[in-house]
């Protein structure tokens, strides 16, 4: 089951949740990043793909419906969460951190809806 397009419902409506909470994200990061640095330099270019690579080397997989992509993300997330964490505990930039954790808990409660209803659907291994 690889292809998007014969998803379930339910799980086509979780897979669009979860990507849109990462669309999210990463806009987040590209705004965070583009106040802090200018875009237009290499440095804020390369501080933002640094930033959005472990994501988007996900998204594939993650378009396509693949569980193990969505179970790769449940890892990955929690970068973003503690990154977040770390950003809250700054005065300044409580906002970004709460934001990004905010978003952070709705992508992995996007991919554990996603997971659940995918065994429910598809019984045995992965």
């Amino acid at each position: 089951m690889s292809d998007s397009a014969t998803l379930p419902a339910p799980l086509a409506r979780a897979r669009r949740f979860t990507l849109a909470a990462i669309a999210a994200l990463l806009l987040l990061v590209f705004l965070r990043t583009g106040l802090s640095l200018p875009m237009a330099s290499l440095a804020g270019i390369t501080a933002w793909t640094i930033q959005a690579l472990p994501l988007l080397a996900l998204l594939p997989g993650l378009r396509r419906g693949r569980p193990r992509s969505y179970a790769w993300l449940g890892f990955v997330i929690q970068l973003y969460f503690i990154h977040g964490v770390i950003l809250a505990f700054a005065p300044a930039r409580l906002a970004w951190g709460l934001a990004q954790i905010l978003l952070s808990a709705l992508i992995f409660a996007g991919l554990i809806s996603f997971i659940r209803r995918w065994r429910a659907e598809y019984p045995g291994p992965v």
